[in-house]
């Protein structure tokens, strides 16, 4: 605690207490020296500083507002229990008291904790892992995840920057790359701290204090609202979590949506709960892109077989029980085509049930969990089509990802889904109509003219590389 008392008395240059002093009385000391200079500035910003110094953690929000409180109502004897009451509660259950702080002021701070943390490659983990790698070769950043107990942010092991900064490499190699956990307690003063990531409960307390109270400036992707809007297609559990996330969000200088449609949802809550964003928050958006590999060409299977492909984990918005019920009926009437669905995991469906019913009746169906990158582009390469109808999504990105390889898509036609569609070479329809999905994949699958005609608007899509997004999102909601 001293040593770290002594950083930010020093950070905000104030003399130390002499050395000469025994450790108890050095903390009443510096203790002081920074309630004194708390309460003569008025500042937010040092007061929580000072909890992190006193606490080896972050303060909560509740715990910033009533020190607050304390500190323009009551007296400095006052604010200094107050300071020492909330910092030995959090202390108790956050972190132990042996930390030291690890002061960040001239480094972009980013927060990829679920990405370092986890070898999960879903929409957010490849977001990150595309963009940060990008930001990395040219600009100075320090990447962090939150210690155990969640108390705070810390360094990367050598084992979670690479999960970030070298996704892909051999997993022989991966699992090799370790170093300890550290200790530090890593803490943005004065700078930019980046969230791509959705903060889960457990920390968004700390974040919406360290957004609102702690000078630094706070930019965040965001991604969708479909906790508020769809709640019935997500866990019990995520319409909560997810007021804790906006409580975060409310608080950001810049929000970037990965769509239009998503800036749009961010925006209209705002306007939902009375906030007026062109105060505070910045909205902008910067569409995800869609990069390819160099080879381009749609490479219809060429056994003749029409393949059907599916994207995306078996979840109720995902909406693939209405794709196995279309299928079935087209292999009643005679129809023949393979299907393949390619995604991690779900909840809430009897997706696995059905499948597994299908395949045992001999219909050639394939459920794959994970396939690699380079693979998941031949499959669409050789796909006659994909289907996406997708009930809501903050972006699409099989949607994005087939088209760019020539390769028709059913897409759902509202919302941001229906933002890629414009670029041509889909099929829209409604989702949440059975027969709709059933004509459009008969249609892609016997009429050769419309399916030609849709592989040629694919080929005229320009794509839109990860280097453009990496470079608009820094220069739009990072940079100053």
């Amino acid at each position: 605690m001293r040593d770290r008392m002594r950083q930010v008395l020093d950070l905000w240059g104030l003399e130390p207490a002499p050395a000469e002093l025994d450790l108890l009385d050095e903390l009443r000391t510096l203790l002081w020296a920074m309630v004194d200079d708390i309460v003569a500035h008025r500042s937010d910003d040092r007061l929580w500083l000072a909890f992190v110094a006193i606490a080896g953690a972050f303060p909560g929000f509740d715990d910033m507002d009533a020190m607050i409180d304390v500190r323009d109502t009551g007296t400095p004897a006052e604010l200094r229990d107050s300071l020492l009451a909330r910092s030995v509660q959090c202390v108790r259950w956050a972190t132990p008291s042996t930390s030291r702080l690890r002061l960040v002021t001239d480094a972009i701070v980013v927060d990829v904790h679920g990405c370092a943390t986890s070898s999960r490659h879903t929409g957010i983990q490849r977001v990150e892992r595309e963009t940060i790698p990008r930001w990395a070769h040219r600009h100075t950043l320090e990447l962090v995840a939150w210690r155990d107990g969640d108390g705070g942010y810390r360094v990367l092991t050598s084992r979670e920057e690479a999960r970030v900064l070298r996704w892909g490499l051999p997993s022989e190699v991966m699992s090799a790359s370790h170093s300890p956990v550290s200790r530090d307690i890593v803490v943005p003063v004065g700078t930019t701290l980046v969230l791509p990531e959705v903060a889960d409960a457990r920390k968004a307390s700390r974040l919406e204090a360290l957004a609102r109270f702690s000078g630094n400036r706070v930019a965040a992707i965001v991604y969708d609202v479909i906790p508020l809007t769809s709640p019935d297609l997500l866990p019990r559990h995520s319409g909560t979590d997810f007021l804790d996330y906006l409580k975060v969000i409310r608080e950001c200088d810049v929000l970037a949506g990965i769509s239009r449609s998503a800036t749009e949802e961010f925006r209209g809550y705002f306007t939902a709960v009375g906030i007026d964003a062109s105060v505070g928050t910045r909205l902008v958006t910067c569409e995800l892109p869609t990069d390819a590999p160099a080879d381009r060409a749609h490479m219809p299977q060429a056994d003749g077989i029409p393949h059907i492909l599916c994207v995306g984990s078996h979840e109720p918005r995902k909406n693939h029980g209405t794709v196995l019920f279309a299928a079935e009926k087209l292999w009643r009437e005679g129809l023949e085509f393979t299907l393949e669905f390619v995604g991690g995991g779900g909840w809430g469906t009897d997706f696995d049930h059905q499948a597994r019913a299908l395949i045992a009746r001999g219909r050639p169906l394939q459920v794959r969990k994970a396939v690699p990158d380079d693979e998941l582009w031949e499959i669409y390469r050789r796909a006659r089509f994909t289907v996406f109808p997708s009930l809501h999504e903050g972006f699409g990105l099989p949607v994005a990802e087939s088209l760019v390889l020539g390769t028709p898509v059913i897409a759902t036609d509202y919302g941001s889904i229906a933002e890629i569609a414009l670029r041509g070479g889909c099929l829209t329809v409604d989702p949440r109509s059975d027969s709709e999905v059933f004509e459009a994949m008969r249609s892609l699958l016997t009429d050769d003219d419309l399916h030609a005609r849709l592989v040629a608007e694919a080929g005229e899509i320009v794509p839109r590389t990860w280097d453009d997004y990496a470079d608009e999102l820094w220069s739009s909601c990072v940079a100053r």
